[in-house]
């Protein structure tokens, strides 16, 4: 048997390479990995970004709503709003049309943190899809919206699912 076609130690069988969903949720896992370093600089973890950014897109929400929309169990978003509010990159008050909710906003400070963290968000996209040429890195980015929409309802253009819609896990974690 030829040498060259086995793998060494350390490397990947070649039949894995054929399987693209391994193939994705590795490259998947090399961008989580890069984007949850850069998070912890920031003292926040992947879900503190993504309440932020649904603050940013949809304004004052209730803890339940976000919950929702991020997939997010209400005893972590409990936590993960804590962390954004003692960091004061949250407000978090008691809405005054039902007492027994609260509702969550972003500070200017957590709108300029949000902006920050996306602008490096960014220069790890550059990183990581630096193989590819302007052209590729379009289509990749074109199909993985695509694959996206199909999959989660919360990425289609006809808006968010009925509260309590939608099946499986959002990629993300503390």
């Amino acid at each position: 048997m030829d040498d060259t076609s086995v793998p060494g130690p350390g490397r990947l069988p070649p039949r894995l390479h054929a399987i693209t969903t391994f193939v994705l949720a590795q490259v998947g896992r090399a961008g989580r990995v890069r984007m949850g370093r850069m998070m912890e600089e920031h003292g926040l973890g992947l879900w503190h970004f993504a309440v932020l950014a649904a603050l940013d897109d949809a304004g004052r929400a209730s803890q339940r709503e976000l919950g929702e929309r991020l997939r997010i169990d209400p005893s972590d978003l409990v936590e993960v709003v804590g962390r954004l509010e003692a960091a004061g990159l949250v407000r978090r008050e008691r809405d005054p049309a039902d007492r027994r909710r609260y509702a969550v906003e972003a500070t200017p400070e957590g709108r300029a943190e949000l902006d920050e963290v996306a602008r490096r968000a960014a220069v790890l996209d550059d990183e990581l899809l630096a193989p590819l040429g302007p052209r590729d890195r379009a289509a990749l980015e074109r199909i993985a919206r695509v694959l996206l929409r199909h999959h989660d309802p919360r990425a289609r253009d006809d808006g968010p699912p009925p509260a309590g819609g939608g099946a499986g896990d959002a990629a993300g974690g503390g």
